[in-house]
């Protein structure tokens, strides 16, 4: 056997044994309970069933969420917030407008288009009316920092507190009415303290359509919905 064929045959080994690997722990933790046409054991996920942050825009796309949430620097109660892209090749560059009481806010910002991070240094004082929404609509970028699986039982991430490590998986399946319209959605969960936290995720969106999220003493940290979306 020559050594190219050898490399092209580990390679498909090992990729046989990823994909294996993925489906037991899918199955481990509840998984493959979403109908008889969804992934199961014997018609394990594929790439049609993840979910990678930031795809699905186009130029022009307007996100507009209500929003509360406590930042680092700055916190919004009962805001608005609208996400509007605009496509320069290589990058978003995305223009923020937040909507806090009678005070309206714009930010224009560059962000990469394979995980909507900053492409510069933001700069102190554009930080401050950006940090509640970093650490709200957009902490998903800390969560799913490659493509995950929307299948019921995967494991996104895990929390680790003071007194334990907290799985972050797809929970369920379900559909939800929002200001912006009815979602199919699946639900990303995990408990700490008496409270569960939920994340609102469609396949299709580039970000989530929903969520309220608690700290360990529940305490709500943040809590948004999407309220409309234009193309």
């Amino acid at each position: 056997m020559t050594p190219k064929r050898t490399i092209f045959l580990a390679s498909g080994i090992f990729a046989a044994i990823g994909i294996l690997v993925s489906v037991v722990i899918i199955a481990i933790n509840g998984g493959f309970s979403g109908g008889d046409s969804g992934p199961s054991i014997f018609n394990p996920p594929t790439s049609k069933d993840l979910w990678t942050i930031g795809s699905n825009i186009e130029d022009g796309l307007n996100l507009t969420y209500s929003l509360t949430a406590t930042g680092e620097m700055s916190n919004l109660t009962d805001s608005i917030v609208s996400m509007k892209f605009h496509d320069l090749n290589d990058k978003w560059n995305v223009t923020f407008a937040i909507r806090n009481g009678s005070t309206v806010k714009e930010i224009n910002m560059n962000l990469t288009k394979n995980q909507l991070l900053p492409k510069e240094p933001i700069i102190a004082n554009k930080q401050k009316i950006l940090s509640p929404v970093e650490s709200s609509i957009l902490a998903i970028r800390d969560i799913a920092r490659e493509p995950k699986y929307l299948v019921i039982g995967a494991v996104w991430d895990k929390i680790t507190t003071s007194s334990s490590a907290v799985d972050e998986r797809i929970a369920n399946k379900d559909s939800i009415s929002t200001p912006a319209g009815p979602f199919n959605v699946y639900s990303l969960e995990y408990q700490m303290g008496n409270s569960t936290s939920r994340i609102y995720l469609d396949k299709d969106l580039p970000l989530p359509i929903k969520a309220k999220i608690y700290d360990e003493n529940d305490k709500i940290l943040y809590e948004y919905e999407l309220q409309s979306i234009s193309r």
